[in-house]
């Protein structure tokens, strides 16, 4: 699904106006009716009369939003009142129009002030219902007093809350909340879902999401050709590879993961197992040779491949050459899970990135070692390899790789991961509530699948392993890293279902992934059959 900023969607509004000739008071009223309807059908359960709903309204077209939105639920036999932010005067054009029909209809309004604090209190707390139109997609930084008191006002009410495009206090391009913020049980959205109601902390804020129809024409809502996407089935379900009668395990590539050392030995065989889970037709987990014991007995479906070892337990500086006929028939590489970071593996990495040109994906401490080999991200000598890198960095990774803090990448994780992966010329999975995909030249992805019960060591094992998978059964980097992130969120949801979070292992997993693909591969046959 298609993602907009607040700038792409003024000039969505604009073009509508100035190629179509759609009035913004229409574009104001659509947007108003379908918000009443969602409140009367899904909060009101068809039965509006005597419901008391109080909208808040700001001084811009959000306000003027609340303001229809606040007439037709009165149509409908709703008790409406209205606190507006500013006098009556200073609102203008359509919202000003819309001010006049509901003040000439005699519905009751309030303007806030300093000293009608307790007052908008008491009216709040004997609501059924607010509405809040009181920001809207253009706003920055913090609430201001006394809007930020107000704000406070209508969360501690508790009273069910309907947000009006965004929840005020919101910043709609980043879901930062920087101050009093509205908490929303629904927020309906216009035209096109904003970015913000869907990345942290905003989508905490925003509830349910409705995206309600305006009178665009297709055209300017097109999903083709947009900068950001929220990942979903559609999506994932298409990018999946058919299987055909005929088709055998050499059709869907051979997996190598390179990783493991001295306590260790767990990440390599979940990345292998999550590779066959995926569909990989063949997996290969090249471990350190004294660790090999331990791998063997781990790994049944999956081969095993001893490598000559480092003193420290990790790999020898000297292993590319030593497994050089192994890689030759590799498909994709995922390096890292476990791989440790002494000196010698270190070296070995460095050799087989620079000289090696199949595709990879780099989790985990190949990650490590590549903030202390920055050169590799950047070295132009390498820059057609890349193309063919996914690197999975959790937050602590990235910020190491960025020279950066933890809460610098936190604070605005869709930036960080898209200037990275422009910068490296790389597919940069950022990991972590609503995981954040960014391709070189392509859109970035937001993957609304997967819980708290993910953020357990094994887990991003999985997901390298998972990636690596849809790369070596001919999926772009690009396309592999969203399909990977989503089925591995979803199958980390399914998961959640059965065992709840907290005591959710990487290994469950496992037995989700086959479940998620079918599901996505059933659905994706059954709309081909309609």
């Amino acid at each position: 699904m298609r993602l907009v900023q607040a700038a792409e969607m003024r000039e969505m509004d604009l073009e509508a106006t100035r190629r179509y000739g759609i009035p913004g008071l229409l574009l104001m009223e659509n947007a108003g009716l379908g918000i009443a309807q969602v409140i009367v059908e899904h909060l009101f359960q068809g039965k509006p009369r005597g419901k008391k709903a109080v909208i808040i309204a700001g001084p811009g077209n959000n306000g003027g939003d609340g303001f229809v939105v606040g007439r037709h639920l009165f149509n409908r036999g709703a008790e409406v009142r209205f606190i507006i932010s500013v006098s009556p005067e200073k609102y203008g054009g359509d919202a000003a129009v819309n001010f006049q029909i509901i003040d000439k209809m005699g519905l009751p309004y309030q303007v806030m002030q300093q000293d009608t604090a307790d007052e908008l209190k008491a009216i709040i707390k004997e609501a059924d219902l607010v509405v809040d139109a009181l920001f809207g997609t253009g706003f920055k930084g913090a609430a201001r007093e006394p809007l930020a008191s107000l704000i406070r006002s209508v969360n501690e009410a508790e009273k069910p809350v309907v947000a009006v495009d965004i929840p005020s206090g919101l910043e709609a391009d980043s879901g930062r909340v920087a101050g009093e913020c509205i908490k929303a049980l629904t927020t309906v959205t216009m035209g096109m879902p904003k970015i913000g109601l869907y990345l942290n902390p905003g989508a905490q804020y925003a509830g349910r999401v409705v995206v309600a129809d305006i009178s665009f024409p297709p055209e300017l809502k097109s999903e083709e050709g947009g900068d950001y996407y929220l990942i979903d089935e559609g999506m994932v379900s298409g990018a999946l590879p058919l299987r055909l009668p005929d088709d055998h395990k050499g059709k869907f590539g051979h997996v190598m993961v390179i990783g493991g050392s001295k306590g260790y030995t767990g990440a390599a065989a979940l990345a292998a197992n999550a590779a066959l889970r995926g569909g990989a037709g063949l997996a290969t987990a090249v471990i350190p040779e004294q660790l090999y014991p331990i791998a063997a007995v781990k790994l049944t479906e999956a081969m095993t491949y001893p490598a000559p070892g480092s003193k420290g337990g990790g790999f020898s500086g000297s292993c590319r050459s030593f497994i050089e006929e192994l890689l030759d028939r590799a498909t994709v590489l995922a390096v890292g899970p476990g791989l440790g970071q002494d000196e010698e593996t270190a070296e070995f990495l460095e050799d087989l990135l620079a000289k090696t040109g199949i595709p990879l994906v780099l989790d985990a401490d190949a990650l490590n070692i590549l903030s202390g080999k920055k050169h590799l991200l950047t070295d132009p000598s390498l820059a057609e390899q890349r193309k063919r890198w996914v690197l999975t960095p959790h937050p602590g990774e990235m910020a190491r790789l960025c020279g950066t803090s933890v809460s610098a990448v936190q604070s605005n994780r869709l930036q960080c991961a898209e200037q990275a992966s422009r910068e490296w010329g790389a597919v940069v999975v950022l990991k972590g509530s609503k995981t954040i995909i960014a391709a070189p030249e392509g859109p970035v992805y937001i993957n609304p699948a997967g819980n708290p019960g993910l953020a357990t060591g094994g887990t991003g094992d999985v997901l390298a392993g998972l990636v690596a998978s849809f790369m070596a059964q001919g999926m772009t980097p690009e396309k592999a890293a969203f399909c990977g992130a989503f089925v591995h969120g979803a199958a980390g949801d399914q998961a959640a279902g059965k065992k709840g979070a907290t005591g959710m292992i990487a290994g469950d997993l496992l037995e989700e992934i086959p479940l998620v693909i079918k599901n996505l591969s059933d659905s994706r046959e059954w709309g081909r059959k309609a």
